[in-house]
C-alpha cells in the first residue's frame, strides 16, 4: 500500500514536472512570437518616425479667363518631370467648383520625393484653344502630406 502511495506521488510529481516544462516551453514560444510581431517596422524604409494627422491633404489650382472668371478647362495633364509619371485623375474637379482642379493629393505621396518634384500642369481653354503649361514644385515622400513648395494658386488664360 505504501508502495502505491509513493508511486502515485512520484507519478504526480513527474506529471507536474512535465506540465511545468511544457508551460515554460509554451511561454517561451509565445514570448518569441510576440516579440517578432512587435518587431515589424511600421514606418516607410528610410523615413524618420513622425506623428502625422489623419487629414487627407490636396493641392489645387484655379483656372481663370482674362476677365478673372473661373473656367472649366479641357485636357488637364499633371506630370511628374522627375519620374515622367502622370498624376492625372479620372475626375480632377472633385469639389465640383468651376475652375478649381486638384493637381496632387495624399494618394500621390509615395510618387513624389521628400524634397519636392517639378510637376508640369498643362490645360487648354475650350473657348480659345489656348494651352498653358505651368510648373509646380510639390513634395511628398517621407512628409506626412503633400506640400506645395512653389507654384501659382491661379492660372490665367489670355
Amino acid at each position: 500500500m505504501l508502495f502505491l502511495f509513493y508511486c502515485s506521488i512520484g507519478i504526480f510529481f513527474f506529471v507536474m514536472t512535465i506540465k511545468v516544462i511544457m508551460y515554460k516551453k509554451f511561454s517561451f514560444l509565445l514570448l518569441i512570437l510576440i516579440s517578432q510581431a512587435c518587431n515589424k517596422n511600421k514606418e516607410t524604409p528610410g523615413c524618420p518616425l513622425q506623428v502625422c494627422t489623419d487629414i487627407f491633404a490636396s493641392i489645387g489650382v484655379t483656372f481663370e479667363d482674362n476677365q478673372g472668371r473661373p473656367i472649366a478647362i479641357e485636357n488637364l495633364q499633371v506630370k511628374n518631370l522627375r519620374t515622367h509619371l502622370n498624376l492625372t485623375r479620372g475626375v480632377n474637379n472633385v469639389l465640383w467648383v468651376i475652375g478649381y482642379y486638384i493637381i496632387a493629393d495624399d494618394s500621390d505621396l509615395k510618387q513624389l520625393s521628400t524634397d519636392g518634384d517639378n510637376i508640369q500642369v498643362s490645360a487648354t481653354n475650350p473657348i480659345t484653344k489656348q494651352t498653358i503649361n505651368t510648373i509646380f514644385k510639390i513634395a511628398g515622400g517621407c512628409n506626412c502630406h503633400v506640400i506645395k513648395i512653389s507654384g501659382p494658386d491661379k492660372i490665367v488664360f489670355n
